[in-house]
């Protein structure tokens, strides 16, 4: 099974929203440790947004969407209240919104959309990519690790009033440049 990532265009935006549901859906059936919610997050304006801005990705398998990611330039005011294994205040990637469509879960969309990110941040002068995950996430947090990510400390992200969740662990991992 290949799997290629490219940026997403615009007629990726109705397979990744459906992906979107399908994937909330299928948490809310079988448990779930990042504790999304249909129709609240994520949805189509946060992949619509993200492509505006040309940060949304796609993992694509025999032309079916199967995974989508945002890279983002962009930390948060708590990020910098964490001990980074490089500066804060170098380029890096935040990793947003990774998704995996539940009927290829398993199969390494994840990892790939993990990788990429390093691929791409090594192009652009990236020093580093990060990445927040709700703490009792236990499936990320184990890709996450698998993937070479370290961790970097636990913050509240201030999102408890808005989803009931407080304390999300940071993780990095250095990106290499030759």
């Amino acid at each position: 099974m290949s799997i290629s990532i490219r940026p997403a265009v615009t007629a990726d935006l109705d397979a990744i929203a459906q992906l979107y549901d399908d994937l909330n859906d299928y948490l809310a059936a079988h448990g779930n440790p990042p504790h999304w919610k249909k129709g609240v997050y994520p949805i189509r304006s946060h992949a619509e947004d993200a492509l505006s801005r040309g940060e949304l990705y796609v993992a694509v398998i025999d032309s079916t969407i199967a995974g989508t990611v945002v890279y983002s330039p962009e930390q948060g005011e708590v990020y910098k209240t964490v001990s980074w294994g490089t500066d804060f205040d170098v380029p890096v990637i935040v990793i947003c919104k990774l998704a995996v469509h539940p009927a290829f879960l398993g199969c390494g969309v994840g990892a790939k959309l993990l990788d990429y990110a390093a691929e791409v941040g090594a192009g652009r002068g990236v020093k580093a990519v990060r990445l927040d995950v709700y703490e009792e996430n236990l499936p990320a947090i184990r890709l996450y690790e698998k993937c070479g990510f370290q961790y970097r400390g636990t913050v509240d992200l201030g999102l408890e009033k808005l989803y009931g969740l407080k304390w999300y662990k940071v993780f990095e991992k250095l990106v290499q440049t030759y």
